[in-house]
């Protein structure tokens, strides 16, 4: 009987050290990375920062796939439909994930991710070109209630954080000032800075990193260390909570060894001393969440943002 025993502990061992090893043993080749917006941009900043202190962690590089469109729906929908082995990530934006299954703009579903981990939050900030005639918040919202629909917003795409701070701001300020999509965060600065709208709506990141155009306002609960003499939205008086956050998700059904690796790897990354500083050089703050704080955040902020774009009689 002890011998039967001593038998069947060694193959038990036997076989937890093959899972072991099989679990050690992903990735086998290198991970592909989609970036569902246009290169340069916030995302792909933020995907290459990712990228650069990923080499460090494991000695692999991403290869990376871009894949515009819809505001970031189109390389999100490829994410979702991607074969789930673990070797396809991607970076999405929230609101837009968030926003575009309600919009009716994705033909994703919010249960089609396994969900990684948020990686940081970019506050949104309303921006002028240097030309701009309004060199305050209270300056712009009393334009535009003197001039309703006149003045003109740019937005990075549709359903997105851009188009839900532009609305926010409105509901907020009880004005009316018509939105401007523009196929990115770079074509947004672009827009603004030449002067070809009124205003724009881009994240806070995205703004300090630009030599021509000023901030009205920030929609931070504070205001930011990244631009501390932008005023916070809710100092002058006009109620706004709206960020920009970069997450990671893969296609659901992950096998258990890949998910736990991605998951542990991207922690590793996101509280580095290393990413940290190098995201605050680009004026983004690194936070990290993990990945079931993260799918339950996102669940619960549906309604929420139904709600606003019911109001605008953007959906039903």
């Amino acid at each position: 009987m002890s011998r039967l025993i001593k038998t069947i502990g060694v193959a038990a061992a036997l076989i937890g050290a093959s899972v072991i090893q099989a679990a050690a043993e992903f990735p086998e080749q290198q991970i592909t990375m989609i970036v569902p917006f246009g290169a340069g941009g916030g995302s792909d900043r933020v995907a290459r920062t990712i990228d650069r202190f990923w080499q460090e962690e494991t000695g692999q590089s991403f290869n990376f796939q871009y894949q515009p469109g819809a505001s970031g729906a189109v390389g999100t929908d490829a994410i979702a439909r991607a074969e789930p082995n673990g070797y396809t990530v991607g970076i999405v934006n929230l609101p837009n994930m968030i926003v575009q299954p309600v919009a009716g703009s994705a033909s994703f579903a919010l249960d089609d991710f396994d969900y990684i981990g948020r990686v940081n939050s970019d506050p949104m900030v309303l921006m002028v070109p240097d030309s701009s005639p309004y060199n305050t918040l209270e300056e712009f919202i009393a334009a535009a209630k003197e001039m309703p629909n006149t003045l003109t917003i740019a937005i990075t795409g549709t359903f997105g954080a851009g188009q839900l701070a532009a609305l926010q701001l409105m509901d907020a300020a009880d004005i009316e000032a018509t939105l401007v999509p523009t196929q990115g965060g770079a074509n947004t600065a672009a827009r603004i800075a030449g002067g070809h709208v009124s205003a724009g709506i881009v994240g806070l990141g995205l703004f300090t990193n630009q030599e021509t155009g000023r901030a009205l306002g920030v929609s931070s609960a504070e205001r930011s260390d990244f631009a501390p003499d932008v005023p916070t939205f809710n100092e002058q008086g006009v109620a706004m909570d709206m960020a920009l956050a970069r997450v990671i998700v893969a296609p659901d059904g992950l096998p258990e060894e890949a998910l736990t690796y991605l998951r542990d790897t991207l922690q590793e990354v996101t509280e580095s001393q290393g990413f940290i500083e190098a995201s605050r050089e680009q004026s983004l703050g690194a936070v990290w969440q993990d990945g079931d704080a993260l799918e339950d955040a996102v669940m619960s902020g549906q309604e929420q943002a139904a709600q606003l774009l019911r109001q605008y009689g953007l959906i039903e």
